[in-house]
């Protein structure tokens, strides 16, 4: 794939129509439909072309001729330059109603179907909520400076920033301090990246380092560690060489309604939204309605996540998972939570899956899929035989949630409730829910 060459330059005055699913706004000109970010539905904007092609270009605003009445001032100050939030100029209530609109076009276009009803959109907190991400460093040679951040929209640069309103203040009200330590390093030019791993007692952060570290190097480390109370992780290459600079740390979260903790390790998937994970688990329970006689089985179970809490109220879970790593940690949360009805299974299930034991000839009742972005097509057309008649789908895709939505109404299963959940608030990431019943 070809590198993005820069168009010329080109400014004009635009209406802007619509919104669309990435969160920017629709206009047209010249018989080109235009994407602009930072542009909301009802606005007349000025906006620089930073892409085009023979259909469509893309560009940013530059001045808002005519503000839309629900336009807010953004929080953060690099909000615009900074590629980690594209909806800061809406509010919270705002952008979440967006994201249903465009979880409901989703359904209508590739589904052609609605949920019999809509829930109600799960939001807990809009700023400080992040506790996973993956921060850019750089040392700019020429102001003697290391920039640590997210990425620039439509650039491997570094965005300058001083803060970050939506990472956790443990790591988000400290990225100078950060920076400032890590330009003390002898191999400054050499920390392309720090990996955030923020637990609900302990923050960790994984250094990527080229070169090796020295003994002042580790001190330096030690020192920015106890100032800002987090525990510092080394790696020198691929995964396998993340290590603690000194002593481990535990790493959990919490399920409270359900008297469960889980542990992971920085490096282990987590959802970046603990408060709304907790709502979103309690909601999945809701939905399906869970009694002693339930069968059910959980599949991307990860480290058992909604796992354990079904356990506490069905007779037998299972749950089946692509990396072994998880599988072991499901399974030692499971013990260490004192859970003997849950079973863990590991299993590509993007492959042939009717051979395993926790397949062949085996029913469930009732199952939970919460598969990554690319959707769950192939497991989807299995359901049946494994005798599922109530389905909870959680996905961070609305377009592949109705593609797999359109196979599990060919399969007989009607959609009885969705909804949205702001997992990701101040983004144009669209976490849903959605129950099916046969």
């Amino acid at each position: 794939m070809g590198r993005r060459r820069k168009p010329k330059a080109k400014t004009y005055e635009l209406t802007i129509e619509s919104l669309s699913h990435e969160g920017r706004g629709i206009a047209h000109l010249d018989e080109k439909v235009i994407f602009v970010s930072g542009a909301l539905p009802g606005e007349t904007v000025i906006a620089d072309r930073s892409f085009s092609r023979a259909k469509f270009e893309e560009a940013d605003v530059k001045e808002v001729i005519k503000a839309a009445d629900n336009r807010i001032t953004p929080k953060c100050a690099v909000f615009g330059i900074c590629g980690g939030c594209s909806f800061q100029h809406l509010s919270s209530e705002d952008q979440i109603s967006a994201k249903g609109e465009w979880l409901k076009d989703a359904f209508l276009g590739q589904a052609k179907v609605e949920p019999e009803q809509w829930l109600a959109p799960l939001q807990v907190q809009n700023w400080g909520y992040r506790r996973k991400a993956r921060l850019g460093v750089r040392y700019v040679a020429k102001k003697e400076k290391v920039l640590v951040g997210f990425r620039e929209k439509k650039s491997g640069w570094i965005t300058n920033m001083s803060r970050c309103e939506v990472l956790h203040p443990s790591l988000g009200d400290n990225l100078e301090v950060l920076a400032e330590a890590i330009g003390k390093l002898s191999i400054k030019s050499q920390v392309p990246q720090i990996e955030v791993a923020v637990a609900e007692h302990n923050t960790v952060l994984i250094l990527r380092h080229l070169e090796p570290l020295n003994e002042q190097d580790e001190q330096v480390l030690r020192d920015c560690a106890k100032e800002l109370a987090v525990t510092f992780y080394t790696q020198s290459g691929g995964e396998d060489t993340v290590k603690p600079l000194d002593q481990s740390a535990v790493l959990t979260y919490s399920h409270p309604d359900h008297d469960i903790e889980m542990e992971f390790l920085p490096t282990d998937f987590t959802q970046v939204n603990f408060k709304l994970n907790q709502k979103m688990i309690n909601l999945a329970l809701e939905l399906l309605d869970l009694n002693e006689d339930d069968e059910v089985i959980d599949l991307f179970c990860g480290l058992g996540n909604f796992t354990l809490p079904m356990a506490k109220y069905a007779k037998h879970v299972v749950g089946v998972e692509g990396d072994m790593g998880l599988i072991e940690r499901a399974k030692y949360n499971a013990e260490q939570n004192k859970i003997g009805n849950a079973d863990f299974y590991k299993a590509d299930l993007f492959k042939e899956v009717e051979g395993f034991e926790w397949f062949r000839g085996k029913t469930y009742n009732k199952a939970l899929i919460d598969p990554a972005r690319s959707g769950a097509i192939e497991i989807v057309e299995l359901l049946p035989k494994l005798g599922v008649n109530h389905l909870v789908y959680v996905s961070c895709n609305p377009a592949t949630l109705a593609r797999d939505t359109a196979k599990l109404i060919e399969l007989g299963y009607k959609l009885k409730t969705a909804g949205v959940m702001d997992m990701f608030p101040q983004t144009a990431h669209v976490e849903s829910i959605a129950l099916f019943i046969k």
